[in-house]
């Protein structure tokens, strides 16, 4: 007589990995944006820190669970924390090297006019 086989269970993936990583994907894609605008700068911001954050709650839900998605939640943290650092660029390069590159401008502009 055969032993009857037990259905293998298939290991969930953890929601909150899949939510950091897709927040961290969009927030880094955002980053492009960010730098012009001050929209995509507010998605950087708000994209990276959800990645951030659901990463970091998600990866301690996996160790507690018999879950999949530790990979998801440390991608979803790394591309949060590039998409801040980002963001911390896209404001600061401005703010430093604007006054700079006015400056430049207006000694070229007063050398080329007649």
């Amino acid at each position: 007589m055969e032993t009857p086989v037990s259905p293998i269970q298939a290991q969930k993936t953890n929601v909150l990995s899949i939510v950091s990583l897709v927040t961290g994907i969009i927030g880094f894609l955002s980053t492009c944006l960010g730098i012009f605008v001050v929209v995509g700068q507010v998605c950087m911001g708000l994209f990276g820190l959800a990645g951030i954050i659901t990463g970091f709650i998600g990866l301690g839900q996996v160790k507690r669970n018999p879950e999949k998605g530790k990979g998801m939640a440390i991608a979803g943290i790394i591309l949060g924390v590039l998409t801040m650092i980002g963001l911390c660029l896209a404001i600061l390069i401005p703010l430093i090297f604007g006054p700079v590159i006015n400056n430049v401008f207006t000694d070229l502009q007063y050398q080329l006019m007649p």
